[in-house]
């Protein structure tokens, strides 16, 4: 623990010395992040380096003449050329000869050359005339001036003759299975009168005996020809009736014309079909008026006689028409009157009403305080002796109280007066209502106590005068709720909407009188008239109009259930049984129009020329006769013969498997000669950039880089010359050793980091990308911590080798298989090696297997040295540091 404690010690005072002195403090920082910039610049350089080959200039000449074949300009150089004008893939250069070509290419101007010869499509339609002569693509290409654009250019040459040679490739094996399609189309066209000539040759010799009776029939009716020429006669009689058949056929027509019309008055039915709940509702309301027409009919007559009766009653108004004209006028002068004394008592109430209600309302409030305090002392004075000065404060008690009531009377008149013309001042009337009764109460029972002074004993009186004095309480507690200006806000509220009242009256009352009532009157007395005469004309026909209803409601209920299933009938009828009708009338008319003149025009000419070949039949027939009498047994036996010949054929072989071969689809055909076979590819842990892949390697080397760049520049030496506190040598390795840690943890933090976010790296475990990016920088940082600590420059030049092997051994940007022997069998113990593919685990997806391996190395290398430096530094540090004396002897090496 001691040691522990010592070797914090000097970590922190490492610390405390760089951050003491801002020089050392910005160079330990720089030498955080320069280390980065190495992978970030490399990275970001060959970041898609696949995406600029456009930029690649290639120079292009075709010298192609062209060729002929079966009378087509054929100029492949020329195709090529054009093609290459859409190809972005590379940098294509168009120049005007050969020699300019070539002279770019050896200047460096071009990094290739693509030569066509003259005779370029001439030799490649060589194969045509038997005499074949390759054509040659000539290729020229500067080795010198990149290693990699060489390997690009090449790609670019060969996908030219690529390209030509699957396009020749193509068109070849296109043109071959076009022709076999073209053959096996022709046969499969006319293999039905292939297979129909075999199968009846087979046929007629299978049948030879049934065609023996077909000839003999053929004799017969060769024999039965003049009856059939007594038929003839009557066919050609029905060409006489054809006008009749016209004149049918073009009412047909006309039928079919008008069946739209048809069908629209038809489509009524669908109308009938949709309203049968409104017939339902209509044939249940023609019941219920029939069922009800009694209840109708005495409504009428009770109207007739109420009518009458209005009649009476506006006749007496018409009298009384003098007197509410009167009244009118009367009301008018009220409302006048009432909205003067509106007006003149708001014009009369003074600016400071609600202080003098709040005046008013203390004096009543002093009033009923000076009768609970007259009360309150009486009570205490109640004895015999004091029996008359009692009666004399009661009577100024009842005197006070009856000048407290009439005041609130006052008010309370006036108030009412203002609510009866519309305003709304219930709420203080209540109130002043409530406290006028508790007065009234007061008085009463004060008239009551001196009445008693003299007969009742001091006790009750004392008691009852108390009783005074609460109730007077009270009086001053209903008082007390009475805001004034409240009061006053709601007394001119209240005039105001009683005067806008009045004005409305008044407005009404003006529009009333301005009415001719007379006229109205009589105008309403002559409809009433009127319609008394229209009711009592229809009185008199109600019995008609009863027995019409009923002797309707009895037809349309009694046969309602006939009446819809003949709206259902006629409605599937509409929609079943009418567009089939439609449907074979217009077959019909169409017929008629289209097929029956040809028709017709046929039969006139079938008639006319079997009039006019008949003749020829006959003589057929005849010729057919002899022949079956005299040729076909001859015929017959050839005829088995080559039925024979056919059987045997098909035995050997099939001719639709034939045909079926040669129809296949040539495109497909000459796709898969082109190209038989199909590469799948299928990408395992997908990288989209090379930039991304390549990331692995540079950060690995610029974490070894950045140790490199820290053990030039710091010493591994602590120096304590003017420490009091005694260290032993493997304190200060270690101390010093945590202090190129941290660094170095700093500088693997930063190169991942800005890895992620300023270059946008492909990672598909980012977290993962860190900490193993600082795990390597603990293993790169220890190790070269060691060898420098160890061995000083030797150790810092063995760390270089250890660079220089990494590089070219480490297997970081092409397969180690690549690289010779010797890189190959060193590959496996750089640590570099391992670091790169624990790097590449979390780009691509982690497998871990091998990321568990790559860390197991990584920690065991980072042991191995950590643990061989403690050991070894406090005896090897010594002669180490004797050969640097040596060393700077020359004056030449730090």
């Amino acid at each position: 623990m001691k040691h522990i404690k010592k070797v914090l010690e000097i970590f922190v005072l490492d610390w405390k010395r760089i951050l003491k002195h801002p020089v050392a403090a910005l160079l330990v920082l720089a030498l955080m992040i320069i280390p980065s910039l190495y992978a970030w610049f490399n990275i970001k350089a060959l970041w898609n380096p696949y995406e600029n080959t456009s930029e690649l200039p290639i120079a292009v000449y075709s010298a192609d003449v062209g060729t002929t074949f079966q009378d087509k300009e054929i100029e492949i150089g020329g195709e090529v050329i054009k093609n290459l004008h859409d190809n972005k893939q590379l940098g294509w250069q168009f120049v005007d000869s050969k020699a300019e070509l070539v002279k770019g290419v050896e200047s460096g101007k071009y990094y290739a050359g693509i030569y066509l010869p003259k005779e370029f499509s001439e030799n490649l339609m060589s194969f045509t005339t038997g005499e074949i002569q390759k054509p040659k693509i000539e290729y020229y290409v500067n080795q010198k001036i990149n290693a990699v654009a060489p390997k690009i250019t090449d790609k670019g040459a060969t996908s030219i003759q690529t390209t030509i040679s699957d396009e020749f490739i193509n068109t070849a094996s296109s043109t071959l299975m076009t022709v076999f399609n073209e053959v096996g189309y022709n046969l499969d066209a006319n293999l039905l009168s292939i297979n129909k000539i075999t199968n009846l040759i087979t046929q007629v010799a299978a049948n030879s005996d049934e065609i023996d009776q077909y000839a003999a029939e053929i004799v017969s009716i060769n024999d039965k020809l003049p009856t059939i020429k007594e038929k003839l006669a009557l066919v050609q009689e029905f060409e006489s009736y054809l006008p009749q058949v016209d004149a049918l056929a073009d009412k047909l027509v006309e039928l079919n014309d008008k069946f739209p019309e048809i069908k629209e008055k038809a489509s009524i039915i669908l109308t009938l079909e949709d309203k049968i709940p409104e017939i339902e509702s209509a044939a249940d309301q023609l019941a219920q008026v029939d069922s009800d027409f009694d209840t109708i009919e005495k409504t009428m007559n009770d109207g007739i006689s109420e009518a009458k009766a209005g009649l009476t009653v506006l006749q007496d108004i018409q009298t009384l028409l003098p007197t509410i004209e009167t009244l009118l006028n009367n009301t008018s002068d009220a409302v006048n009157i009432g909205e003067d004394a509106l007006t003149k008592i708001q014009g009369d109430l003074p600016a400071n009403l609600g202080s003098i209600i709040d005046a008013t309302v203390r004096i009543l409030q002093g009033a009923s305080l000076n009768v609970e305090e007259i009360a309150t002392n009486l009570a205490g004075l109640a004895t015999e002796d004091n029996k008359e000065t009692i009666k004399t404060s009661l009577g100024k008690i009842d005197q006070l109280i009856g000048a407290q009531v009439t005041s609130l009377d006052n008010v309370l008149n006036t108030l009412k007066f203002i609510e009866n013309q519309g305003g709304n001042v219930s709420n203080l009337i209540n109130i002043l209502e409530s406290a006028k009764t508790t007065l009234t109460t007061m008085q009463t029972r004060v008239e009551q106590i001196l009445s008693q002074v003299d007969t009742s004993d001091m006790t009750t009186i004392q008691q009852e005068l108390q009783e005074l004095a609460d109730l007077a309480k009270t009086a001053q507690d209903k008082l007390e709720g009475i805001d004034g200006n409240e009061v006053a806000s709601q007394i001119q509220t209240g005039l105001s909407k009683a005067l806008e009242t009045l004005q409305a009256a008044d407005t009404l009352l003006t529009k009333a009188q301005a009415l001719d009532l007379a006229s109205f009157l009589t105008a309403t007395q002559g409809t009433v008239s009127d319609a008394i005469t229209l009711l009592e004309k229809y009185q008199q026909q109600l019995p008609a109009i009863k027995s019409e209803i009923h002797d309707a409601n009895t037809l349309l209920n009694g046969h309602l259930s006939e009446i819809i299933a003949g709206i259902h009938t006629g409605a599937d009828l509409y929609r079943n049984e009418l567009p089939t009708l439609e449907t074979r009338l217009g077959q019909a008319a169409d017929f008629v129009e289209n097929d029956w003149p040809g028709i017709e025009s046929d039969l006139e000419k079938t008639i006319s020329l079997v009039d006019e070949k008949f003749p020829e039949v006959e003589k057929a027939l005849g010729l057919a006769s002899d022949l079956i009498k005299e040729d076909w047994p001859m015929l017959k036996t050839g005829l088995q013969k080559a039925a024979d010949a056919i059987a045997k054929g098909e035995k050997d072989f099939d001719l639709s498997e034939i045909i079926s071969l040669l129809k296949l689809d040539a495109t497909q055909e000459s796709d898969f000669f082109t190209t038989p076979v199909e590469l799948v590819t299928n990408d395992i842990y997908p990288v989209p950039n090379n930039g991304s892949a390549s990331t692995p390697f540079y950060t690995a080397l610029c974490l070894w880089v950045g140790a490199l760049l820290l053990s030039s520049v710091a010493t591994t030496d602590v120096y304590l010359k003017d420490s009091k506190k005694k260290y032993s040598s493997r304190e200060m390795f270690l101390g010093r050793w945590l202090t190129f840690l941290v660094i170095g943890l700093a500088q693997g933090l930063i190169v991942s980091l800005g890895n992620l976010f300023l270059l946008n790296v492909y990672a598909v475990s980012p977290g993962y990308t860190v900490l193993f990016a600082l795990l390597i920088a603990v293993t790169f940082m220890t190790m070269v911590y060691v060898l420098a600590a160890l061995f000083g420059n030797i150790g810092k030049g063995i760390a270089i080798i250890f660079l220089v092997l990494s590089i070219s051994g480490g297997g970081g940007n092409y397969p180690i298989q690549l690289s010779g022997k010797f890189f190959q069998a060193v590959n496996p113990i750089l640590p570099f090696t391992h670091a790169v593919n624990l790097l590449r685990e979390p780009v691509g997806g982690i497998y871990w297997p091998n990321a568990w391996h790559a860390m197991g190395i990584l920690v065991g290398v980072w042991l191995l040295f950590l643990v061989v430096g403690i050991i070894a530094y406090p005896k090897v540090s010594k002669a180490a540091k004797k050969l640097a004396e040596h060393s700077h002897l020359s004056h030449f090496f730090h």
